[in-house]
């Protein structure tokens, strides 16, 4: 496979991070986790980053992050679920959008289940986030796959990408 980069987007707990990495393993792709990687950055987890300087801050250095990515090849990586608000980042993201969707009241028992700290889901409901984004993932989205089981998700992008 010929230079490509895959960008998983969806909202918190949609499974990005678990299905990048076992996709980037089938597709042999290198697999980066944004927010790790901007974590690793900082020296913050994103909660004390958001705490810290505010979600404003935190969009600026997606922005810088997706523009350190441009010039990637092969690799597969999962955004921050807010990334989407902002517009530009379209642009940015040069490569297939792929948005996971998971019902929302999955979305909610894996969040549970989780011990991430999601900061903006200290303050809204999983349905609040979701109404507040869902136009803007539809405007990202390349290729929309369900995500309910990891394994039928990653054979419809692989099936998708041939």
């Amino acid at each position: 496979m010929d230079k490509m980069k895959i960008y998983l987007i969806g909202m918190p707990a949609s499974g990005k991070s678990v299905l990048g990495k076992k996709l980037a393993e089938k597709l042999n792709m290198e697999f980066i986790d944004m927010d790790s990687y901007i974590e690793k950055k900082m020296t913050l987890f994103i909660d004390e980053i958001f705490n810290m300087y505010g979600e404003e801050y935190f969009r600026a250095l997606e922005t810088k992050t997706l523009e350190e990515f441009m010039n990637l090849d092969n690799v597969i990586i999962s955004t921050g679920g807010g990334v989407i608000k902002n517009k530009k980042h379209k642009e940015l993201m040069n490569g297939l959008c792929v948005f996971l969707d998971v019902p929302l009241d999955e979305i909610e028992k894996r969040v549970k289940k989780s011990d991430t700290i999601r900061p903006l889901l200290e303050v809204k409901t999983v349905y609040d986030l979701y109404n507040e984004r869902k136009e803007l993932y539809e405007f990202f989205t390349d290729l929309k796959v369900s995500n309910l089981d990891i394994n039928k998700a990653i054979d419809e992008i692989c099936e998708a990408i041939k």
